[in-house]
């Protein structure tokens, strides 16, 4: 008894098999838990864009309101100087465009996913809002995966 007891005090540290098969229980994990990870972090990018979105739909409607007609941007810059939002340009680019023909009758606010931290399979996807003066309604398009239905 006092043998197995000193052998088993004298033992320190885990066996090589022990450490193999933590390492492969973290890898298992691994695996499956990052490309979980990636798909909640483009929905909420994709969040981020769909408030923008409204943001800029809202700032349309009052400039339509107090001038007459939609206005067109054609990037995030133009879009704070003409309509007073300001977007976060770090993973989208936004225009808007005023219908050609009647300025008065709707708009298409889009959003396009930019390269930063998207990967390849999110570059250059969109995301749109058509906007219809009369009656007022709007549609949701784009091929982005993850935008509103």
């Amino acid at each position: 008894m006092k043998r197995m007891w000193s052998c088993l005090k004298s033992r320190k540290g885990f066996t090589l098999i022990e450490l193999i098969i933590v390492v492969i229980i973290i890898g298992v994990l691994a695996a499956i838990a990052l490309p979980q990870y990636a798909g909640f972090v483009e929905r909420a990018r994709c969040t981020e864009a769909v408030n923008a979105i409204g943001a800029i739909k809202v700032a349309e409607q009052t400039a339509r309101i107090e001038t007459g007609d939609y206005v067109t941007c054609t990037d995030g810059v133009a879009i704070a100087a003409d309509l007073g939002v300001t977007v976060n340009l770090t993973n989208w680019t936004y225009a808007t465009a005023a219908n050609a023909a009647d300025k008065t009758l709707s708009v298409v606010i889009t959003a396009t996913r930019t390269a930063a931290n998207s990967g390849t399979a999110y570059l250059g996807k969109t995301i749109t809002l058509t906007w219809t003066n009369a009656p007022a309604t709007g549609t949701w398009g784009g091929n982005h995966p993850n935008r509103p239905r």
